[in-house]
């Protein structure tokens, strides 16, 4: 094996990204925090600063020394006795999260300050690009594995999370490199591998793997689904190692005159799971495993426990973790449970996964999974898919590890969309609550020869991410950009997780916008502009389409309906207007300033109660042929805007 290829290219890797992480300005380039960023970094600081992992008003003085706008996000909570007590020190808090993350960033953060996040996850992914190569090349040529290993990280969304402060990208290569650990000896000699990695096919190997997989539990506890595949692949080879023996000790045992033949179907004994090693060291050394994963996972609970004195960083009661965003603890005099926002999670969500909308919920949300135009794999993780893919091409074929390792990938996804089915994406760009899953997909792979395949991942996955993994920070703090242009819209919206669209990120003005009401019997309902092809709404509950463009819209509405009317005025320039719902269809042509009205009977809504039971979803899309822009049309105009058609919808219960 070449070993050559994959060090210049984790090399490389490590050289770009090393030196950009050690050089942006994390605070200008990243604009404020996003998401979970506040919390993490925070704890980082704390480590590095106090030693610590206790909130103070220090920790709040030295987040505006980088960024004036504060720790919009932080999750913090209130401590216990081991006992399950309260802490006396009622006004101590202790942060919300994981706090692994920022544990292994705090060396770099000490050396390099908040650039040290940054710079772990480019070491993160480094590591990602060398082991990965290493597994496909032990099976492939050395071109298409350092294509494939390249684009498995370079063609998603991975790159655009790589400037952003949260351990998605921690979490995604602990996954793979815990894999890596796990499988490389299963298609690997020690032969052909590379001088130092030798010990990949021992003993030592799996308990890596038992470590990096529990650091990956402890940092979310979803991952410790990825536990499960090893575990099954064990105690299946022991079975099939005690048939085999079984069989071998048949045929030892039979008469002379019972033996067939030579060369006519003579009994044929397959060698031992593992040649020389007896049933009760492997046994030994799979227990061993189990408990160094119980071990590292349990043992890292057991310290969070001993600092806030419950095991569950995101538990505790309505009144105990709490998330801040305009004021904070100890900013002020006000008392921190009457400025939080509460957001414990302490047990399933029981109410929503028994629900009368559950079954309609997993199976949109299985769709949306895997195309869905703001956290699909197909836009956002493609490399995965392709493997996937060539997976399935052959199934009989690929080996029972690469099944497990399918299935456990999949459940990391499922698991969300039973037990989360409104937010199962996380928000943000893609989903990026599967990172962890999607770090173990690269073993789908089979053996690939050929450079043109190696670069489909690349072809595809860059029409998608492309412009993303070239401008981060900007894809970072404006998700929704990315998905209106480009081949996203060809895709389905997430009609599950409405109210975590990144265009919520928007502002009112965008999102659940109210509508209707003009007369007592005209019902309310609310509008979620879902790209910049439709206009803000108009003081008579109306709005522009923007001209030669097509807007997709969202209604919501507490009630079934019988039909949607549209009023449709024209400007100074005739325009066609063709308006779809679900499937049905309305075209009006309009000369310049006439106004048309046209009705869709309204299909069966989306149900979608994760507020209000009754509410029902429709996809909306609005396509307009001709434009005009107002300033070239009134000289006391300033409008600037291209506009296509006004449009005033009105609803009609049944």
């Amino acid at each position: 094996m070449s070993l050559k290829p994959g060090l210049i290219l984790a090399a490389v890797f490590l050289c770009v990204y090393g030196a950009f992480a050690l050089t942006v300005d994390v605070p200008r380039a990243t604009y404020a925090f996003k998401s979970d960023e506040a919390t993490y970094y925070m704890q980082g600081w704390s480590l590095v600063a106090d030693g610590d992992l206790t909130y103070r008003r220090e920790d709040l003085v030295r987040v505006w020394r980088e960024f004036p706008a504060g720790p919009a996000g932080v999750f913090l909570k209130k401590g216990f006795r081991i006992d399950g007590s309260p802490d006396p020190a009622q006004h101590r808090l202790f942060y919300g999260k994981s706090f692994i993350y920022p544990l292994f960033a705090a060396p770099l953060i000490f050396c390099f300050g908040t650039n040290g996040f940054l710079l772990l996850n480019a070491i993160c992914l480094s590591l990602v690009l060398l082991c990965g190569y290493l597994f496909l090349h032990a099976r492939s040529r050395p071109w298409p594995s350092a294509l494939l290993a390249a684009g498995f990280v370079m063609a998603s969304v991975v790159p655009v999370y790589f400037v952003q402060i949260m351990p998605e990208v921690f979490n995604f290569s602990l996954a793979f490199l815990g894999y890596f650990c796990w499988l490389y000896k299963e298609v690997a000699s020690p032969e052909r591998s590379p001088r130092g990695t030798q010990w990949l096919f021992t003993w030592k190997s799996d308990v890596v793997m038992a470590i990096l997989l529990g650091i990956a539990t402890f940092s979310k506890i979803t991952n410790a689904g990825l536990f499960a595949a090893p575990v099954c692949w064990w105690l299946i080879s022991g079975l099939a190692g005690a048939f085999h023996r079984r069989q071998a000790g048949t045929a030892s045992r039979r008469p002379e005159g019972l033996h067939a033949p030579a060369g006519h179907g003579a009994a044929r004994v397959d060698p031992p799971v593992a040649p020389g090693v007896g049933p009760e060291i492997r046994t030994g050394r799979s227990l061993l495993v189990v408990v160094v994963f119980g071990l590292v996972a349990g043992g890292l609970f057991g310290i969070n426990m001993a600092i806030s004195g419950q095991w569950n960083y995101q538990g505790g009661g309505p009144d105990i973790r709490k998330s801040y965003y305009f004021e904070f603890p100890f900013q002020n005099d006000l008392p921190a449970h009457e400025i939080g926002v509460s957001k414990s999670r302490d047990t399933p969500m029981w109410n929503v996964i028994f629900s009368r909308t559950a079954p309609s919920n997993v199976a949109r949300n299985v769709e949306y999974f895997f195309v869905g135009r703001h956290a699909g794999l197909l836009p956002y993780f493609f490399p995965g898919l392709f493997a996937m893919g060539l997976m399935l091409a052959a199934p009989r074929r690929r080996p029972l590890w690469q099944w497990l390792v399918l299935a456990s990938a999949l459940a990391q996804g499922l698991v969300f969309l039973i037990t989360t089915p409104y937010t199962w994406s996380g928000g943000g760009v893609g989903n990026r609550y599967f990172f962890g899953g999607y770090g173990v997909m690269l073993f789908l792979l089979p053996p690939v020869e050929l450079v043109a395949a190696a670069l489909v991942p690349w072809a595809v996955g860059g029409l998608f991410v492309g412009a993303s993994v070239l401008s981060p920070f900007t894809a970072s703090f404006k998700p929704s950009e990315i998905a209106k242009a480009g081949p996203f819209r060809l895709l389905p919206v997430e009609l599950t997780l409405l109210n975590d669209l990144p265009v919520f990120t928007e502002g009112a003005a965008r999102s659940r916008v109210e509508f209707g009401g003009v007369r007592e019997t005209d019902p309310k309902f609310l509008v979620s502009f879902l790209d910049d092809n439709a206009y803000g709404r108009e003081e008579d509950k109306s709005f522009w389409t923007r001209g030669d463009s097509r807007a997709d819209l969202v209604f919501k509405v507490g009630m079934p309906l019988r039909r949607v009317v549209f009023s449709i005025t024209a400007g100074p320039v005739p325009v066609e207007v063709k308006i779809t719902i679900d499937g049905r269809s309305n075209d009006l042509r309009l000369g310049p300033g006439e106004t048309g009205r046209t009705s869709i009977a309204m299909p069966d809504g989306f149900p979608y109660e994760k507020e209000v039971e009754g509410a029902l979803l429709w996809n909306v899309r609005i396509e307009t042929e001709g434009g005009f822009t107002p300033l070239f049309f009134d000289s006391a105009s300033s409008d600037v805007r291209y506009l296509g058609a006004r449009i005033k919808p009105m609803l009609e219960p049944r």
